[in-house]
């Protein structure tokens, strides 16, 4: 055993210069990031604004394409500053799957500073409360009264809808929406049709289709990883074979659309257990950069780029890479690629857990 343990060492110690193993597989772990933290993708058309919410009539809707987590803040300009303790939901005309199915209720007394179609997230806002709530399918229909416990009077209120009836890839829209001082609907609707009412979504810039994940991007096949995050996206990967030193790595373009390929990249590494969810901005951890530059990926497409290497001698378990720019962040829609792998070496002790096989992974540099 120690003299296989030596010849290990020995080859291992030769490995930098000759060449360098592969260390990423299908067997590891990955979660799509993008450090742009919470943003705001907010749109309406003009014909179904977030004013049409409060108009009371069903044949007319707020509707918002951003998805899941849109809403709106509206200010009780006429009935004043109250203690909401209640509300309902009116259903639009169309497509049952675009209903709410969650809500989140936020109040404050600060002056509003956000701006239409933002994050809403300029002022000081309070939770009052979250739940779900199941509106009928058949539309124009007066929804459930939704219970708020809230005792405090607030000049202002935010309203977001995390989920909805059909997921995340349904638009979100809603007909009429009241607010009450009660807690069972009665009494009169605290909102009026001419009180200010502004569109906001807020959600991480990260995400993806779902057939387009970063697991995608060490499955051994073309398939692509994309994220809709663009510029400052990327992914945290923990190689399965355990604590390595990454020296280079290679980028295959992905099928359509040139510009979106990565065209700079900064690469962190970290030794500690990664917390970061799917689709954060991937700081729940403490990451050291290693690395960055540019890369130059062919135009052609499912082509392999060329090696790109760089001097480290840091051992880490995980690594995020992110793509700081695009090849044309103009007309791209987001960043893709079909496939990336990390060269360099594991540490002593899990080249010993390999062994002599995982020699065979050894590529060659380029000269």
């Amino acid at each position: 055993m120690v003299k296989k343990l030596i010849l290990l060492l020995v080859m291992l110690m030769s490995v930098p210069a000759f060449g360098s193993l592969a260390l990423l597989s299908s067997s590891d772990a990955v979660l799509a990031v993008d450090r742009d933290g919470l943003i705001s993708r907010s749109d309406y058309p003009a014909g179904e604004a977030p004013p049409k919410a409060l108009d009371q009539n069903s044949g007319t809707k707020y509707l918002n394409f951003a998805r899941a987590n849109t809403g709106f803040i509206v200010t009780l300009g006429t009935s004043g500053a109250s203690a909401v303790q209640s509300f309902t939901l009116t259903t639009a005309n169309d497509a049952a799957g675009r209903d709410p199915a969650s809500w989140a209720l936020w109040g404050t007394n600060d002056a509003i500073t956000s701006a239409d179609n933002s994050t809403g997230l300029a002022e000081n806002w309070t939770l009052i409360g979250s739940g779900s709530v199941t509106l009928p399918d058949d539309r124009f229909t007066l929804g459930p009264v939704v219970s708020v416990s809230n005792s405090t009077a607030y000049s202002s209120y935010r309203m977001l809808y995390p989920t909805l009836k059909g997921g995340a890839g349904e638009l979100m829209q809603v007909a009429d929406v009241a607010y009450y001082a009660s807690t069972d609907g009665t009494g009169t609707n605290l909102l009026a049709a001419d009180d200010p009412i502004l569109a906001i979504h807020n959600a991480q810039d990260s995400s993806y289709p779902g057939a387009e994940s970063p697991a995608n991007l060490v499955d051994g096949s073309l398939n692509k990883y994309l994220n809709f995050g663009k510029v400052n996206s990327g992914f945290i990967v923990t190689p399965a074979m355990g604590t390595t030193v990454v020296t280079g790595f290679e980028i295959t373009t992905a099928n359509d659309s040139p510009e979106r390929d990565p065209a700079a990249w900064e690469l962190y590494g970290t030794l500690d257990a990664i917390l970061s969810g799917d689709n954060t901005e991937g700081e729940a951890e403490t990451w050291t950069l290693i690395a960055s530059g540019t890369v130059a990926l062919p135009d052609d497409r499912n082509m392999l780029g060329d090696l790109v290497e760089f001097s480290n001698s840091a051992i880490y378990t995980s690594y995020k890479m992110l793509f700081t720019d695009v090849k044309d962040a103009g007309a791209a829609n987001s960043m893709q690629i079909a496939e990336i792998q990390f060269y360099g070496v594991p540490e002593p002790a899990t080249m010993c857990l390999l062994g002599l096989g995982g020699l065979a992974l050894i590529r060659r540099r380029r000269s």
